[in-house]
This record gives C-alpha cells, structure tokens and sequence, in this order.
C-alpha cells in the first residue's frame, strides 16, 4: 500500500511540473498590441497601469501592486495613466493628473481610493475633489480647481484617451507592458495571476530586445 501511495504521489508531481513550468499563452493570458506602441528610449521595459479610482478592481488590487512594486525586479520603468475612454471616469482622470501636475500623487493616490471605496466618500466633480484635495493636502480648493480645468491636464486626458483607443483598452486594471503586450486580471485568470503575467511579458520583453548571438 506503501509503495502505491508513493508511486501516485510520484505521478501527480511529475504531472504538476509541466503545469508549473507552463508558458503564458498568447490570447489567452494576455494579447499582442497591434501595431506595437511608441515607448520612451532606454532600456528599462515600460510597465504601465491603467486603471479608475472608482473601480473596485482597481482599488483591490492596489496591495498586490504595491507589494509587487516593492520587489519590482530592476529593469523595469513603472507608471499609472488614468483611464479616460468613458465619460464616466473623466472627473477621476482629471484629479490624477492634477495631482500629477502639483506633485500630490505620492500622497493622496492610495488616500483618494480609500475615500472613495472604503469611506463612501462621492468624489465625482470638480467640487467634490477640490474641497477633498483642500482637507487632505497643503493645497487649496481654489488653486487645485484651476489646475483640474486647466488647459495641461485638459491636454494630458486627451493624450491618455488617444492612447488607450490605440492599445484598444476597454476595461480597467489594464496593464501595457512595453507598448506591446495588454492583460488585465480577466485574460490572467484573477488579480494575483495578473502580476505574474506582467512578470512574464517583462521578461519576454527583455528577451526580445537581446541582440541575437
């Protein structure tokens, strides 16, 4: 009986191994950006975020990221675009790149998701986020209006939206691994899955740019 349980365990690992060492797979996992999208010059791999404050999905999957960026390999040139392909999710694409232009990210991006998910807070216009950036920052309601309206931002979400039309991003998180590679946690199979997808076009990404021997 001994040795039967020891063979069957022996055969279950032998079939697990191939699962484990399993490549990604292309339309399933994630799908090829066609035509491939300009990216900044360098060789770091660009790994972009796009992403809405209002999205649940968006907000929980904010502790996996930021533990992943914590242990980001190097290598890698992260960055976060605001969605802005509905007209629902334009007040929140103003605010990030308002907060952007006036250095507030670091600060209020985890603080302006838990408002919004944790504390029910209705963030959805120019009142509503300037009288909240007031009361969580240095900066006045008056002063980060005028930059929420301001022609910078008004250029910056035009750009993000022309951007996304091109990478043909519908739903949000959406990541864009070097301006060729889009997954999101539908294609990856769940919000954990989704950054070891991201690992894996990174590192496909790095392949593709060594020069052949």
């Amino acid at each position: 009986m001994r040795k039967q349980l020891v063979l069957a365990l022996g055969l279950f690992l032998a079939w697990m191994v191939p699962i484990a060492h399993a490549d990604v797979m292309e339309s399933m996992e994630y799908v090829r950006i066609t035509p491939a999208q300009p990216v900044p010059p360098g060789s770091k791999i660009p790994v972009q975020e796009v992403f809405w404050y209002g999205c649940p999905h968006c907000f929980h999957l904010q502790p996996i990221l930021n533990h992943w960026l914590a242990h980001m390999p190097k290598g890698i040139a992260f960055t976060r675009q605001a969605a802005a392909i509905s007209p629902y999710w334009l007040p929140q694409a103003r605010a990030f790149f308002a907060f952007e232009d006036l250095g507030l990210l670091p600060a209020l991006h985890d603080k302006f998701f838990n408002a919004i998910h944790i504390h029910h807070e209705v963030l959805d216009d120019a009142d509503t986020i300037s009288a909240w950036v007031a009361a969580n920052s240095h900066v006045s309601a008056k002063r980060f209006r005028l930059v929420y309206h301001s022609f910078a931002v008004g250029l910056a979400v035009r750009k993000a939206r022309a951007q996304q039309t091109q990478e043909a991003i519908h739903s949000v998180p959406t990541f864009v691994v070097d301006g060729r590679y889009r997954t999101n946690p539908g294609l990856a199979g769940g919000r954990r899955q989704l950054m070891k997808v991201v690992d894996y076009l990174v590192h496909k990404a790095q392949r593709r740019r060594k020069p052949h021997a």
